[in-house]
């Protein structure tokens, strides 16, 4: 039996009012402080250590899934309690129930062993979750061992329930993009933890989350009640099979771990349903990730194709470039240079127009020196 089995289970379980009570605790002990500090190690991140810094002063953005060479050191100007709080709210780590118990009250610890939101083993207690700070929200996802043993392997834990960098990145860019603007009823597919329309939620009347797996849906019923919104529904549905009506607003952030379709998994379903599911004057909004062969960016020449054929306007904006470095073997069997990041913007009333934004300068020699270190380094 799969070692992280125990887990699938327990989101059916949880109690909500003590998740609840949870998180408005480590509000009150400035846990969402810890969004803007980088918790992996790896020396490539060199290129960027600057940038690191100047975040952990500006607090602009949030770096929690991000690199640095000593991300420990960003962990000593955090207090006794958020150290703590980090170790076992974040990485999951067994803490001394004596130490839990000055965050959080007995009462509390005692409902939360009983829900099984916390196990114990001796003196020692551990979360069954992790929880995600992102701006003023604190979101729940699977514990933290489970995507330490992820890598793209679903045998490892199969219906494991992603919220990572590309999450937050989408989600800040749904905050910037929708700020000042407003729509009536908006849609994600593939809601995950539900970060992307509990942000959106903000900016419509009526939302609602589709997701097929079912502990995505009840991890976006989760985060949706703990954080206190109040206009979204989560439904369960295969991409678009359970999907009812027109909305002025469509989320995604699609599968793209498929080096031999390079990033194309779920778009192309995802753009044919656009025709019947958004409205006149809708927008669609997602992540995609384009895996270049050969010099041939395979996103952008499907929805360029796509968009000409349907007079919709696309808006490409480039995040940035990228190598994945556990995969460089798979790289060089199918070809793949290396992948570059987009938000695409589509808008259903328009003339078929295609604008590609560029990053900046200095983050695109960021980036490829980056990834020329990389084949340097694998060569050896």
């Amino acid at each position: 039996m799969n070692k992280f089995s125990n887990y699938k289970q327990l989101i059916n379980h949880y109690d909500k009012e003590i998740l609840t009570e949870i998180v408005e605790t480590l509000k009150t002990i400035n846990y969402l402080k810890i969004q803007y500090i980088p918790t992996r190690r790896s020396f490539l991140a060199i290129v960027k250590e600057h940038e690191n810094i100047l975040n952990f002063f500006k607090k602009k953005k949030h770096l929690l899934f991000y690199y640095s060479l000593f991300p420990k050191l960003y962990r000593l100007f955090l207090t006794k309690q958020l150290r703590v709080c980090f170790d076992a709210c974040f990485l999951n780590k067994y803490i001394p129930k004596i130490e839990l118990l000055k965050l959080f009250p007995e009462k509390l610890i005692n409902k939360a062993l009983l829900n099984n939101i916390l196990f114990q083993k001796g003196y020692m207690l551990k979360f069954t979750l992790s929880f995600i700070p992102f701006d003023d929200y604190i979101l729940l996802r699977d514990p933290h061992q489970v995507y330490d043993a992820f890598e793209l392997d679903p045998g490892k834990f199969d219906d494991r329930v992603w919220m990572g960098a590309d999450s937050i990145i989408f989600a800040r860019f749904i905050k910037k993009y929708l700020k000042n603007k407003s729509y009536n009823r908006t849609i994600e597919i593939g809601s995950g933890t539900g970060i992307q329309i509990i942000v959106s939620s903000k900016f419509s009347k009526a939302c609602t989350a589709f997701d097929y797996n079912n502990r995505a849906v009840q991890y976006t019923k989760l985060n949706v009640v703990i954080n206190k919104i109040k206009n979204i529904e989560t439904h369960y549905s295969n991409m678009f099979e359970n999907v009812e009506g027109k909305f002025d607003l469509i989320l995604a952030n699609p599968w793209f771990v498929d080096l031999e379709k390079g990033g194309l998994e779920e778009v192309p379903d995802i753009m044919k349903r656009l025709e019947h599911y958004l409205s006149k004057d809708g927008l669609c909004l997602l992540l995609l990730n384009s895996y270049i062969k050969k010099g041939k960016d395979t996103v952008y020449d499907y929805l360029k194709s796509f968009v000409e054929s349907k007079d919709y306007d696309l808006d490409l904006y480039a995040i940035g470039y990228n190598i994945e470095t556990f995969r460089l073997k798979e790289y060089k069997k199918y070809g793949v240079d290396y992948c570059v990041g987009y938000y695409a913007v589509i808008k259903k009333s328009g003339k078929g127009i295609i604008k590609r934004y560029e990053v900046s300068l200095l983050r695109k020699i960021r980036d490829f020196t980056f990834i020329n270190a990389c084949r340097i380094i694998n060569k050896f």
